[in-house]
């Protein structure tokens, strides 16, 4: 007996350093997300706020916040939506204060319209782009038959 006793210690030891860290390991929380987003840490912030969201899915206040976040980072089409989903969780937000609320939607509205890209983005340009070479073949096509004599 004595023997395998020394035998299991080494995986025994193992096994619990793994728990306790595993336990220690927490997630983050959306306190922790607010902390980063005020201190400029914006990118921390952002996976920090990928493991709340994961966490608590139906939270409109996460939401919200990841909301507030993207719109930090400059990603108002993004923050759009995250607005939209944490209205449509709790109509009202009333975990925010309203004219702080309408506030953040008055910015989020400018910022879509003042950057159409937000809309389109480069897809549109590309169509647009691609249009234009498929019209030009066709006309040069349509323009060089009409230039050959036709065979008798």
């Amino acid at each position: 007996m004595s023997i395998v006793l020394p035998r299991l210690r080494a995986p025994l030891f193992l096994f619990l350093a793994l728990l306790l860290s595993l336990g220690a390991a927490r997630a983050a929380t959306l306190e922790q997300v607010k902390q980063l987003m005020h201190a400029g840490h914006l990118v921390q912030a952002d996976h920090a706020m990928a493991e709340v969201l994961a966490a608590q899915p139906d939270s409109a206040l996460a939401h919200y916040i990841d909301a507030r976040l993207l719109g930090a980072e400059g990603k108002w089409p993004l923050a759009e939506k995250e607005l939209e989903v944490a209205r449509n969780l709790d109509p009202t937000l009333s975990f925010a204060p309203g004219p702080q609320v309408q506030a953040f939607a008055d910015k989020v509205l400018h910022e879509r319209w003042k950057n159409p890209k937000g809309f389109a983005g480069y897809g549109q340009a590309a169509l647009a782009a691609l249009f234009v070479l498929i019209s030009g073949y066709l006309i040069y096509g349509v323009v060089r038959a009409r230039r050959r004599a036709p065979k008798a």
